[in-house]
């Protein structure tokens, strides 16, 4: 696409011309081009063309998300890459000159329906600053075939997997304290040599018996009163003898106890609290990776460990297992 500003309206005429480029796939074509946010906003719609533009972006879509996005186009640090998809009117009479490249439309309403790209229109409409955002633009769709598109582009696109996005916010430096600290945790455990878990974890995305960084987060959090003064150092190392311990234990009681299913895990770090106390109390402060193993096995020996050996929807029956199990034992 041209680098070259783009025509802008001249205010005597009723018309819009940009810069574009027509593109085919397949049976498809559409044109590129880049064109200013405000004008996009003030032409598109959300659903229907009868309705009011304002009245449809309130309606069917979230304020708070497109007020975010308005802020974030007002900071002067928005970057907005990804193509808004619309589908050109009638009403707007959409031609091409492909002698000069271009794209013109008349100044109507309700120009564009938007096929991709709601939130972000609606948080153009909102913003008080405009930029120039890339745009696709399909034209002489029927109704099915505007109803299609948004099917194929609204179902077939995959959302980035939630262990990306957290090993992403961590390369681009926007992890909160607490996140920043457990990454670093996550990160110990994935690569020291003495990890109980290295070579069980997934940092990049969601793997059969792996633990992803989600469910490593999620499974902390459950235990943050309790690790919140030390470094993360010291809850590696406290962790890591404990889970080695569990899974020490889990081998002995039965193979088919999985430490990486994401129930398991979360249910066996949300005891942790209680089951270092009682294994400090037994082994006489001993809080090695030998004394958790011995305190599972006393505990979980002769139990019904159906819980811990299938994959749980939730951690509550792991729970109730384990807490069940650490109750004294009655002398009668």
């Amino acid at each position: 696409m041209s680098d070259a500003t783009p025509e802008r309206p001249n205010e005597a005429t009723d018309r819009y011309s940009y810069t574009a480029v027509l593109i085919t796939q397949g049976r498809h074509k559409f044109y590129s081009l880049a064109m200013p946010s405000d004008v996009l906003a003030q032409h598109s719609f959300v659903v229907t063309r009868q309705e009011d533009r304002v009245a449809g972006f309130q309606r069917y879509l979230d304020p708070k998300r497109a007020a975010e996005i308005a802020a974030y186009i007002d900071s002067g640090l928005g970057t907005i890459p990804t193509a808004i998809i619309l589908s050109a009117q009638e009403d707007c009479r959409l031609e091409y000159n492909g002698k000069n490249r271009t794209v013109s439309f008349e100044k109507v309403g309700n120009a564009f329906l938007i096929i991709d790209g709601q939130h972000r229109v609606y948080g153009f409409h909102l913003a008080e600053s405009s930029l120039r955002v890339p745009v696709i633009i399909y034209n002489g769709l029927d109704t099915s075939e505007e109803a299609q598109l948004f099917i194929d582009v609204n179902t077939k696109q995959k959302p980035v997997p939630s262990e990306l996005l957290l090993d992403i916010k961590k390369l681009a430096k926007t992890q909160g304290a607490s996140e920043k600290v457990v990454g670093y945790i996550f990160d110990l455990f994935d690569s020291e040599p003495g990890s109980a878990l290295l070579g069980k974890m997934s940092a990049f995305e969601k793997a059969n018996d792996k633990i992803s960084r989600v469910t490593f987060n999620a499974a902390l959090k459950t235990i943050a009163p309790f690790i919140a003064e030390a470094s993360a150092e010291k809850i590696y190392s406290e962790l890591n003898s404990y889970y080695a311990g569990a899974i020490s234990a889990f081998l002995k009681l039965d193979n088919d106890i999985n430490i990486c299913h994401p129930m398991t895990f979360r249910a066996v770090t949300s005891t942790f609290p209680e089951v270092r106390e009682k294994t400090s109390y037994t082994s006489g402060g001993d809080l090695s990776s030998r004394s958790y193993s011995k305190y599972f096995q006393s505990i979980l020996a002769g139990k019904k460990l159906t819980p811990l050996k299938s994959r749980q929807k939730s951690s509550t029956p792991i729970q109730n297992l384990l807490k069940e199990a650490m109750k004294p034992k009655s002398l009668m």
